[in-house]
């Protein structure tokens, strides 16, 4: 065999020497000596797991991998209170949009009655009206006969269907009407006219 052939051998000896004084001279009595530390550790009470969780917080590597689970527990934690607080929202919302659309429903339903109203109004004042015109063209009528004929006609109406004919008459014929009825009727038409005219002027004022 050449020299040249037996140098690979050669180093291949050198490392495997190093390795194996390297793994007899500092790993075993390492983890020999570290056992014995554990042993008297033990046996003087001393809690070996609450120390090295202690010390290792200093070490940045072995705090990360402690600290690694407590952090995912965490995380969890967190995620399920966010969680929670959307959903507790989300409810919040769907009770306030609920309440909205009641709210609106109910303007709505609000609304339709005041329409309602107004119409029935308009149609009252409409069917006023054309009450009103019927009772002018029904004093022109009695304006038109003569006096003696309208008094004898309007006392033995209702006195309020009397006193509508007798406001929409002008005030000559209406005096001529009230000078040919009987004292006692005319004098109670009077009195109703007064009270009649005292209101229009207080709703003419208003």
């Amino acid at each position: 065999m050449s020299i040249k052939a037996e140098e690979p051998i050669l180093k291949e000896e050198k490392k495997s020497n190093k390795f194996q004084w390297f793994l007899f001279v500092i790993v075993i009595p390492l983890f020999f000596a570290i056992a014995i530390a554990l042993v008297v550790m033990t046996i003087s009470g001393i809690n070996v797991f609450d120390l090295a969780q202690k010390y290792s917080g200093n070490i940045p590597i072995i705090s990360s991998i402690l600290s690694n689970d407590e952090d995912k527990e965490d995380v969890t934690e967190n995620v399920f209170t966010l969680k929670a607080t959307i959903e507790d929202q989300k409810a919040e919302i769907a009770n306030l949009q609920a309440e909205i659309e009641g709210k609106q429903n109910d303007l709505k339903a609000s609304q339709e009655e005041i329409d309602k109203l107004v119409n029935e109004i308009k149609a009252l004042e409409a069917k006023e009206k054309e009450a009103t015109i019927k009772l002018e063209e029904l004093a022109k009528v009695y304006e038109t006969m003569s006096a003696k004929k309208s008094a004898a006609i309007l006392s033995v109406m209702a006195n309020k269907d009397t006193i509508d004919i007798l406001v929409k008459m002008n005030n000559e014929t209406r005096a001529a009407v009230l000078e040919k009825m009987e004292p006692k009727k005319a004098a109670e038409l009077t009195v109703l006219l007064k009270a009649e005219e005292k209101k229009a002027e207080i709703n003419t004022e208003g």
